[in-house]
Parts: C-alpha cells; sequence; structure tokens
C-alpha cells in the first residue's frame, strides 16, 4: 500500500513539474512573440516592459546610480542611452551586430528564424532589438529612431572593425576549446596572441568572451581549471593529461582551421566520421541525419575518453546487430574512428599521430578490446568469461 502511495505521489509531482513547464513556456512565448506595431517607437516597445526588465537593459549598459528610480523615471534614462545607442555593440560579433543591420535594412524588421529563447531574451536586453509577431512571422524588431543611426554604424570603419576582431576572438577562443577541451587563461591567451599575431587587451577580451557566454548560454565554461568547451565533463582531467604530455606540443592547427571549429554547431566530419555514416545508412534503416546523429555521440564518446566497450555498447542500443559479421564490420568501424578521433586529453591530436611521436607511451586502441566486446556477446550465461577469469560468465562480466 505504501509503494502505490508513493507511486501516486511521484505521478502528481512529475505531473506538477510538466504543469509548470508548460505554463512557463506559454509564458515565454506571450512575452517574446505576441503581436508587434511596426513601425515600433522606443517609447512603446520600453512601455511594453516590466519594471524588472527595464533593469535587465540597464544592466546591460551599465548604467549606474538608478536603480531605485520609478519605472517612468527609469524608462526616460533608457531611452535617452538607447537613442545615443550607447556602446553594447562594440562588445558584439558578427551575428549580433547583423540582426541589428538586417532588421534596420528592411524597414525595422527581419524573420527571427529559428533562432534559440536564449539569444532573443539576450537581444531584447540589449534595448535596441524587440521581438514579437508580425504579419503572422516571428520577428526582430528595431525601432523607428534608431534606424538610421544604425544604418550609419554599418558604414562606421572602426566600429565594423572592432566587431570582425570580436568575431574572430570568439571563433577562435571556441576552436581552440573545440579541439583541445580545457585551457588556463595563461595558455589561452599565449594561443590567442600567436594566432593574431598581435598583444590582446585582456580586459576587452574578457568582456567580449562574457557577452558571447550571455548570448549563447555558456559555450565556453569559465572555472578555477580555466576555460573549457562546455561539452568538458571533467576540466581538472584534461588539464592533468595535457600536464603528463608535457613533452608533447599541442597539435599545430592552422588558424583557418580554428576559425571553422570555433563555427556554432561545428562538428569535425573526418573520414572516419564520412566512412562510419556511409556504412550505417547502407547497412541499417537509418536516415543520414540519424546516422550522423549516432556517429557524433560516438565522437564525442571518445573526446571524453570512453573507451571501445562504452561505444559498442551505446550502438547495441541503437542498432539491431543481427550476425557476427555485421557485428564486426561495426567493431572495425569504431577502432577506426577511435583512432582518427582528436582527443582532448591527447592536446588535439589523434591517437594514431600522437601514436607515432610517443610509440612507447600511446599506442592506438588495441582490436583486441574490441574482441573481447564481440565475445561477450557470443558467451552464454554458465560459460566460461571471456575476460579469462575462469568464472562463470553470469557470475562474473555478465553479472
Amino acid at each position: 500500500m505504501a509503494d502505490k502511495q508513493l507511486q501516486a505521489a511521484m505521478k502528481n509531482i512529475l505531473s506538477g513539474l510538466n504543469n509548470m513547464k508548460e505554463e512557463h513556456e506559454k509564458s515565454r512565448f506571450i512575452k517574446f512573440w505576441s503581436d508587434i506595431t511596426i513601425p515600433l517607437k522606443l517609447k512603446d516597445a520600453l512601455g511594453n516592459f516590466k519594471k524588472y526588465e527595464l533593469d535587465d537593459i540597464r544592466k546591460a549598459h551599465d548604467i549606474q546610480g538608478v536603480s531605485s528610480l520609478k519605472k517612468a523615471d527609469l524608462q526616460k534614462v533608457l531611452e535617452e542611452r538607447i537613442l545615443s545607442l550607447g556602446n553594447l555593440y562594440l562588445l558584439w560579433d558578427e551575428e549580433r551586430f547583423g540582426w541589428l543591420i538586417k532588421a534596420a535594412s528592411n524597414g525595422g524588421h527581419v524573420s527571427a528564424g529559428s533562432l534559440g529563447w536564449e539569444q532573443v531574451e539576450y537581444l531584447r536586453t540589449t534595448g535596441l532589438i524587440y521581438s514579437g509577431t508580425y504579419n503572422g512571422e516571428k520577428s526582430l524588431v528595431v525601432p523607428q529612431e534608431l534606424i538610421t543611426a544604425i544604418l550609419e554604424l554599418n558604414k562606421d570603419e572602426n566600429a565594423t572593425s572592432v566587431i570582425r576582431r570580436n568575431t574572430e576572438w570568439i571563433k577562435l577562443t571556441k576552436g581552440l576549446l573545440y579541439y583541445y577541451g580545457t585551457l588556463s587563461f595563461t595558455v589561452l591567451i599565449e594561443m590567442l596572441e600567436k594566432y593574431t599575431g598581435k598583444a590582446l587587451p585582456i580586459r576587452e577580451y574578457l568582456y567580449v568572451i562574457h557577452e558571447a557566454n550571455a548570448y549563447r548560454r555558456k559555450d565556453i565554461r569559465i572555472d578555477d581549471n580555466g576555460y573549457s568547451d562546455k561539452r568538458v565533463m571533467d576540466p581538472k582531467k584534461v588539464k592533468e593529461e595535457h600536464k603528463s604530455r608535457s613533452n608533447v606540443a599541442y597539435y599545430p592547427f592552422t588558424k583557418d582551421q580554428l576559425l571553422t571549429a570555433g563555427e556554432q554547431n561545428f562538428t569535425d566530419r573526418n573520414r572516419s566520421y564520412l566512412q562510419f555514416v556511409r556504412f550505417l545508412t547502407a547497412n541499417f534503416s537509418v536516415e543520414k541525419d540519424i546516422a550522423e546523429q549516432i556517429v557524433e555521440e560516438c565522437t564525442y564518446a571518445v573526446r571524453i575518453d570512453q573507451g571501445p566497450n562504452e561505444v559498442m555498447q551505446y550502438l547495441s542500443r541503437h542498432l539491431e546487430m543481427d550476425s557476427m559479421e555485421t557485428l564486426q564490420e561495426v567493431a572495425d568501424h569504431v577502432v577506426h574512428l577511435m583512432n582518427n578521433t582528436r582527443q582532448w586529453i591527447l592536446k588535439g591530436y589523434t591517437p594514431a599521430e600522437l601514436g607515432r611521436l610517443e610509440r612507447n607511451h600511446l599506442q592506438p586502441v588495441p582490436s583486441k578490446e574490441i574482441n573481447r566486446v564481440k565475445e561477450e556477446r557470443k558467451a552464454g550465461r554458465n560459460d566460461r568469461c571471456p575476460c579469462g577469469s575462469g568464472k562463470k560468465y553470469k557470475k562474473c562480466c555478465g553479472a
């Protein structure tokens, strides 16, 4: 009876959480995408915001000493700052600046496309860009009074030069972390200065990265270990592995490689990756996009230093391997993928590349580990365990 009551209570809690989530989604949709009038006047745009939203704009523009003002008075302060455009855009990259220019060039509005809610929320806190539904389409809108100034800004070589510089900083940073995983602040700065060929103004760089992280909600993880790619689970381990290979230089990527890796949603689709995708689409009932998702997860598992056993277990949950021949082919592709995937702990090298540099320290993934996975698939519950323990499989690895 107690178990039934507990299950009922848990069901009610989960139902309540789901309802809260749905209500939050509805509230956010109304907040972001209510009907909007174009041309939009700045006074009307700010007037639709609540006091706490105006405070967010104040913080974004770093306006001091006005937090205690009433809404009407705070709105007047913000109108004055926004009409001058402020200088927040000088911390932006080409993507955020582009939204501003595209909207101004199109009579004050542009389709928001598939822009995520986090990015929309960020843009709304600038006071320069607002959101709403116009003619049935989700749109980003700039107030009518700002259009001329924004278009003039796009002709300002000093401003556009800073935007290009910021874009390069952000992409190089993300590219370095994509391949190396985690870097101390000192090493990161040294690398950025090497690739840009210039001394880095630290204060400006930090502001630019902070704003980029606010727009893309922590694409870059910053903590006591330094700067990390957002998918690094154990930054400390990555740094320790780097230190253990102090005699090996970081893999020498070109600047173009890093800039490409710094693009949003970049995936390093090398030859082994593409071969694996083609193999899956040709031999299993999966579409190309699903096959790519599967291989991307395998690649990520390799990058976080998971072994072939874990990768094969993941694949066995998503693929129907109905023969030992198929299992062997999958295993061969896994070995090839693992030996040719750039790893964080290997300073950006693949195991095959680093194996050639330090033969006595690291060898490519041994096939015998994959063979053990295949043997486990064949072993009966009462057979001796293929791991060599002498125990029955059901009381050892099959437990």
